[in-house]
């Protein structure tokens, strides 16, 4: 949004002759927090902004100065706050919030596409007892706003997410012809425009800029392939062999690129999807042998996840800044860890084998880490 937010804070505070540790007092916050608030190096939480407002009696949007577009960083702050308020605030209240901000940043149209994917990434959180119905109600609730931004948005780049979100909710709507109709019947041709944006900097003598951009290329297209392993599997069960086979190679793969480190939650969803279609095909040895990995990978990661660089993808930080999520995971990583250790505590599949003492041991060590 194009606001200077510290600026009014700071003009506010003055005009009231009050200093930093008495309107951090009030706030209860710390006299730092309100010093960044004011220079611009860091916002207040969402839920401070009612407060702030009523403290130097303006409304909300004259504390934001607003205008009705956000810069990344804007949205990447909101993104995560509204995320995070999942574990302190009602369902209500936060899906209050969203509707809130949609209407406020109706024409923005990267900072909508997000709200729309929050919803979808939390809709099992929202109001509402059956899940289905939920599921039903904001997955339609989101799809307007796919719908909105691919109508309404200039950018071909905005415009062609929305259309892909768009029939992915469709997909979960069960709309399969729908999902055909946007997305066509056969596989388009990958063209790499990344190698031509990396050449023409290369032309320009800046081969920095050229090594940051297949960098950041490489590491979408690893989690790609990585999930594309994951959802090769389920369609795979009735082929034993060519399943061990992708197993394998998916293993492999990730064992290649460090994801136990790089991105964790990439390598443990490949893991689980192995583990409840190596129940379905009632391999229970294998199924315990790959829980274990699952496990031991579970263990090892430290939470909240944040994705990042390594010693071989040194390069891609900057290109996670101009993400509008950042560097963040589209689910609170407290959220996702706690449904990680119940899709295993609470699996159907897992149901035949749970009272062996090798399960018990996996199921201990799961409860030991929520």
């Amino acid at each position: 949004m194009r606001m200077n937010l510290g600026l009014v804070i700071s003009e506010k505070r003055k005009a009231k002759k009050i200093t930093q540790q008495e309107l951090a007092d009030f706030m209860n916050v710390s006299k730092a927090s309100v010093s960044k608030w004011e220079t611009g190096q860091t916002y207040p939480d969402i839920t401070l902004l009612p407060l702030l407002a009523a403290y130097f009696d303006i409304s909300i949007d004259e504390l934001l100065n607003y205008e009705p577009q956000l810069s990344n960083k804007e949205i990447q702050h909101i993104y995560t706050s509204l995320k995070k308020s999942f574990e302190t605030k009602a369902p209500e209240e936060v899906l209050a919030s969203i509707h809130s901000f949609v209407r406020r940043y109706y024409s923005c149209y990267p900072f909508v596409l997000q709200m729309g994917m929050l919803i979808i990434n939390h809709l099992d959180l929202f109001p509402g007892e059956d899940l289905q119905e939920k599921m039903q109600k904001y997955l339609k609730e989101a799809l307007e706003l796919f719908v909105h931004v691919r109508r309404h948005a200039k950018e071909p780049d905005l415009i062609l997410q929305a259309s892909r979100l768009e029939a992915y909710v469709l997909l979960q709507l069960k709309e399969a012809d729908q999902v055909l109709g946007i997305l066509g019947e056969q596989v388009p041709v990958c063209y790499p425009i990344e190698s031509m944006i990396a050449a023409a900097f290369q032309l320009k003598g800046q081969n920095d800029r050229s090594v940051a951009i297949l960098q950041s290329a490489l590491y979408q297209n690893v989690a790609v392939v990585m999930s594309l392993f994951t959802n090769y599997l389920h369609y795979l069960i009735k082929q034993p062999e060519k399943f061990d086979e992708t197993v394998k190679r998916g293993t492999a793969f990730a064992e290649l690129f460090d994801l136990d480190r790089l991105n964790p939650m990439n390598l443990m969803n490949f893991q689980l999807s192995a583990v409840f279609c190596l129940a379905q095909q009632h391999r229970e040895t294998k199924a315990l042998e790959m829980l274990e990995e699952f496990v031991t990978v579970f263990e090892q990661t430290e939470f909240p996840i944040e994705l990042h660089g390594d010693d071989y993808f040194d390069q891609v930080d900057s290109w996670f800044e101009t993400l509008e999520t950042g560097n963040q995971l589209p689910r609170e990583s407290k959220i996702m860890k706690e449904n990680l250790i119940a899709m295993v505590l609470e699996s159907s599949f897992l149901t035949a084998f749970k009272n062996q003492e090798r399960v018990q041991q996996i199921y201990q060590r799961l409860e030991d880490l929520s």
